[in-house]
């Protein structure tokens, strides 16, 4: 059963230069069935172990953003997290007039920096080609796609 798992702690100890290696599988798989019996006696949970998870990674989309319609003009494609809220910026603020987030997500765009404010939401590829359809032509500040 530990056979996998001693062979591990063996390679990883001779790999370290460990001052105490284990001589053997035969000696691995006692000190780990020790270890074994010592966490089933142990009336403290967690004393030989915890869980621990790792947040997951954000994913990364891109949204292609227009200050014209038809996705004409100054363009920019931004690179985003998925989850994050972006503020708009070097002349992209109130400016935008066609937005396209990239396939698998969804966009929302705001009247106020910070994800705030009026909105429009659930912009999908191919995206708006003409912002002023939906009322929000020059008008988003800030955005946040999932």
């Amino acid at each position: 059963m530990y056979a996998k798992t001693a062979a591990i702690i063996l390679g990883a100890m001779a790999a370290i230069g460990s001052a105490s290696p284990v001589a053997s599988v035969a000696e691995a798989h006692s000190v780990l069935n020790a270890r074994d019996s010592a966490a089933a006696n142990s009336t403290a949970p967690g004393k030989f172990h915890k869980l621990v998870t790792q947040p997951t990674p954000q994913a990364v989309t891109h949204v292609y953003v227009c200050t014209d319609s038809n996705f004409r003009g100054r363009c920019e494609n931004l690179e985003s997290t998925k989850q994050g809220c972006y503020t708009l910026f070097n002349g992209f603020s109130d400016q935008i007039s066609s937005i396209g987030p990239d396939a698998g997500t969804t966009c929302t765009l705001y009247d106020d920096v910070g994800c705030g404010g009026a909105s429009l939401g659930g912009i999908v590829k191919p995206g708006i080609y003409n912002l002023a359809d939906y009322g929000f032509n020059d008008r988003a500040s800030s955005y946040r796609c999932n």
